[in-house]
Order: structure tokens, then C-alpha cells, then sequence
């Protein structure tokens, strides 16, 4: 460990994960729906490792609410044998027979209830009766019971019976597609790479399908409704471009296949595995939701293929999102709508520091939702911006790929992205990680020019408490518009630099950081 404070930090975070004492393997979800009906039958097999001291396990699922809604038990049972279960208002909880400690155990559970959230019975926009899981952060245990923690990652099949007249969507690959008795049709979908309960997904509605293009095996779908086809299938045609770039920076795509879904997500887009959920008011065929999108199928690899232990480390999946987003910005368009983005995202640090103290590596805002700001997204890209800047292209994407590499199909913590990154470039990281994780806020920054003895400086100071140590370019322009370029190490609260002597007898301005390379606030 770098210091006591993070191993502090890391012993909570696991202290919290381990008081449930289960590994969820698979989760095989039976559901019978329909999108016009708010009741959902469901019959759940969960495939869970228990550890040596189980003799119950607690697992997350809302039951019902006062006004009916929610998931109520009906029955438990391990190898058709009934076994004895309570079920509270926030979780079931499992007597476990002593006979199967630390073995692995399949629970078959029946349920059927009215979810009140988790997965969405509602309307579309054009008043067409639809069905959308929208699980983040923790809304899974709404509508089937649960581990529902980042750090705990499983296997699905979703097995979905549906009206004939509507479209299943779900993680993963279509299996099959069955004929049922009543108008209906069971769709049995299958991902075999673990996900988190957060991007694990359902969608049922009216929808139109299209295969967009296929890019090394991988089919890239898009769904969209009907009466929206155009726009939406227009706004879809980017997917299959944005999925090949990012295999060439990060590596191949992780999952079997892509399904981009019009859908009535909360979110502007819901990265689900393989399987993402738009906003249906966000696709507008413009550079807007063509940004959406790459920010929604970075997540794949970022968030659901390498996801945070814990939701302290949420900059592991938004921020990375957010800057790979940038860099598609950056070598689609050029430098300056890149510059730009860079210049935007730093204004929204700053603006949102002056209401939010909190460290990149967040353990104290307690509302998951609420930690969905600039600093988990434009923070932390930025924080990878400058690590960018500091070790170099070459270093900087191979330590990238390489930290994917190691933690694909898996859990990182920050501090993990930090050995990573040491690992694959052989520097020491410490103080730009310690103080750009793990201190709040940015350097404030005041600069000025003043002449003594006929010796010019650039005095710098930093205004804010903390301190940062970091490298600033500053760029020099005489009268005649002339640039010199110069870079400082600034390592104190007040810094003076004797400017050579080709600047030191011209009257000059200048400009600090001229290729937004620091994320820094100019007083």
C-alpha cells in the first residue's frame, strides 16, 4: 500500500463488501412480462459460491411497498427441496443447511410483484406500452433478487416470455427464439462474460431492428421504435466506426455482440453490457448523440468489462468514458474541437469545486446518484489527460491496454490503476497519483511579470490551501506577436523564474497553459 490512508480506505471498502458472505456465479432470470400488464412473474436461479461460515445468506430485493408495489416471495427451495427463508423489506435472507458450507449452491426462487422501480413499466413517447430495466446504481434488487454490488460479478441468461407483438432486447446473444402457447414468443437470451448487476438488462416494446454492420465478428444492432426508424437508424450509423476505433486504442470488444436500443432509460444513455440503453429524446442524428454514443460503447470495455470494486472508484468507469470520448473528439475532428472539449470539461471541474470538496476518490457522498458530476466524469478524464501528458502517447496507451488486459472480466480499485500504470511504463507515479486522487480540489493559480535590478520574472503563486506540484507551459508573445515556449516545474505556493535573456528586455504578455495540458483555475 502507497500510505495508512489508503490502506484505511481499501480495508472499509472491503470490510463492507464481505460482511455478505456469497459469490454469485449465474444469475438465470425467467420472466414472464407484458409490456400493456404491470405484474411480473419471475422464476430465479442463482448459482452462488458460499464461503466456509455461511449458514445464511442475505441477498438485496425491495419487497412490497404499502401501495402494492414491489417483488413479493412466493417460495425457496435448493434441489426442489423447500428450505427456510424470510423475506424483509429490503432483502431475503436464505437459511443455507450446514451440509452445503462452501459449496456451490443453485436457489431457485419464485416471485411476482409490480416492480416500483428497476425495471420500468411505463409508456414511450409516442404512448406505446414498454419495458426497460434501468438498473444504476443499485436498482437491480427492484425487481429480482440480488447482489447488488459492483464488486460482485456474474453470468445471465434471461429467459423472457412476451406478447408475439413485441421485441426482446437483452445482454448478451439471442439463443432462441421459440414459439409459445397464446400469442406468445420466449426469447432466450445468454451473456457468458460476468457483468455487474447495474448494466444486466431487459427491454420489451415495439421496436424495429437493423444490423448496422458487423466489425470482426462482432454485430452491431441497432433497435429503435417504429415510428421513429429514421432518425433513430441514422443516429445508430456511427456505432460500427466508433466500435472499431476503440478496438484499435484499447484492444478487441469484450462482449459477443451490440445492441444500441432506443429506450426510456432515465439516463441519457445506460452503458448496459452489450446491450445500451438511449434516452429516445437523445438521438438526433447530430454530433451530440454521435458523442453519446461513443461515450455509452467506451463503457464496454471501461465500467463493464473492468469494473470499479466499489463505487468510491467510479472515475475508473466515467472518467475513463468521458476521456476516451474526448480522444475520439481529437482524432476524428482535430486538436482544436478537442482543446475545446478540454477547455469546456475544466470550466465544469472548477465551477462544480466551488460546491463539491470531495476527493477524485470519493468515500463520503453517501447518494449514489449524486456522485453521477464533473467529478467522477470531467475530473477524472482529465486526471488521465495529464497522465497522458506526462508519460507520453506511447506510454500512456500501452499502460492503458495493459491495465485492460489484467483486469478484464474483473474488479479495479484506483489504487489498482495506479501499480498498473507503474508497472507497464517502469515510472513512479506516487505524487501524481496522491495528490490528483487523493487531495481535493485543483491548482489556483496567479501569475504576473515584474522587472528587478533589469531582470524580468514570472512570479506564480498558488492560491489554494493544499499543494500541487505539477509542470506549466507558458507561452511568451512580444509586440510583434512573436511566441517562445517555456515550461516550469511549479513545486511551491510562490514561484519566481528569471526569464532568459532573449525575453528578459521585451515588453511581453502571456498566456499559461496555450495547449490545455493542466487542469488548473487562473485567478
Amino acid at each position: 500500500m502507497k500510505n495508512s490512508s489508503l490502506l484505511l480506505s481499501f480495508l472499509l471498502a472491503f470490510s463492507l463488501w464481505s460482511q455478505n458472505p456469497i459469490d454469485v456465479k449465474h444469475y438465470a432470470l425467467h420472466l414472464s412480462v407484458d409490456p400493456s400488464q404491470e405484474t411480473v412473474l419471475l422464476e430465479e436461479l442463482i448459482e452462488i459460491q458460499l464461503s466456509n461460515d455461511a449458514l445464511q445468506i442475505e441477498l438485496d430485493l425491495v419487497g412490497l411497498t404499502k401501495d402494492g408495489l414491489g417483488m413479493e416471495v412466493e417460495a425457496v427451495s435448493i434441489l426442489n427441496k423447500p428450505i427456510k427463508w424470510r423475506q424483509l423489506p429490503d432483502r431475503l435472507i436464505i437459511e443455507i443447511p450446514k451440509k452445503y458450507k462452501n459449496e456451490v449452491i443453485n436457489v431457485l426462487i419464485f416471485m411476482q410483484g409490480k416492480p416500483q422501480d428497476g425495471l420500468v413499466i411505463s409508456k414511450n413517447k409516442f404512448g406505446a406500452p414498454t419495458i426497460f430495466a434501468d438498473n444504476w446504481p443499485n436498482r437491480a434488487r427492484h425487481w429480482y433478487a440480488c447482489h447488488d454490488h459492483p464488486s460482485d460479478k456474474a453470468t445471465y441468461t434471461f429467459d423472457v416470455l412476451a406478447p408475439s407483438s413485441y421485441e426482446v432486447v437483452a445482454n448478451g446473444y439471442l439463443k432462441k427464439k421459440i414459439q409459445s402457447q397464446n400469442q406468445n414468443i420466449l426469447w432466450q437470451y445468454q451473456i457468458d462474460e460476468p457483468i455487474p448487476t447495474k448494466v444486466a438488462v431487459i427491454g420489451v416494446a415495439d421496436l424495429r431492428s437493423k444490423n448496422m454492420d458487423t466489425i470482426q465478428g462482432i454485430r452491431v444492432s441497432a433497435f429503435v421504435y417504429p415510428k421513429d426508424s429514421i432518425n433513430g437508424f441514422a443516429s445508430f450509423e456511427v456505432a460500427p466506426t466508433i466500435l472499431d476505433f476503440y478496438q484499435k486504442i484499447i484492444g478487441p470488444y469484450p462482449f459477443a455482440q451490440l445492441h444500441n436500443v432506443q429506450s426510456t432509460t432515465r439516463y441519457g444513455g445506460m452503458e448496459n453490457a452489450g446491450c445500451i440503453f438511449y434516452d429516445e429524446a437523445s438521438l438526433n442524428n447530430n454530433r451530440k448523440s454521435k458523442l453519446l454514443i461513443a461515450h455509452e460503447i467506451a463503457h464496454q470495455w471501461f465500467g463493464n468489462s473492468v469494473t470499479e470494486t466499489d463505487w468510491q472508484h467510479l472515475w475508473l468507469s466515467e472518467g475513463f468514458a468521458t476521456y476516451l470520448t474526448n480522444y475520439y473528439i481529437e482524432q476524428s475532428e482535430g486538436q482544436q474541437p478537442f482543446q475545446e472539449q478540454l477547455a469546456q470539461d475544466r470550466l465544469r471541474v472548477i465551477n462544480f469545486s466551488k460546491r463539491f470538496k470531495a476527493l477524485l476518490v470519493d468515500s463520503l457522498t453517501s447518494d449514489l446518484n449524486e456522485r453521477l458530476n464533473p467529478n467522477a466524469y470531467q475530473k477524472g478524464s482529465w486526471v488521465l489527460h495529464m497522465l497522458r501528458i506526462q508519460l507520453g502517447d506511447s506510454l500512456f496507451w500501452a499502460g492503458i491496454r495493459n491495465f485492460y488486459n489484467e483486469f478484464q472480466y474483473q474488479n479495479a480499485s484506483s489504487e489498482a490503476f495506479w501499480t498498473s500504470m507503474e508497472k507497464s511504463t517502469g515510472q513512479d507515479l506516487d505524487a501524481f497519483f496522491k495528490q490528483w486522487l487523493y487531495q481535493s480540489g485543483h491548482p489556483k493559480i496567479n501569475a504576473s511579470l515584474e522587472t528587478k535590478n533589469g531582470q524580468q520574472y514570472l512570479n506564480i503563486s498558488q492560491t489554494q490551501k493544499q499543494l500541487f506540484s505539477f509542470p506549466l507551459k507558458v507561452a511568451f508573445y512580444d509586440e510583434k506577436n512573436n511566441v517562445v515556449m517555456m515550461r516550469y516545474q511549479i513545486a511551491a505556493h510562490e514561484n519566481s523564474f528569471a526569464l532568459p535573456e532573449t525575453l528578459n528586455h521585451k515588453k511581453l504578455r502571456f498566456e499559461l497553459d496555450p495547449f490545455t495540458e493542466l487542469l488548473f483555475e487562473q485567478q
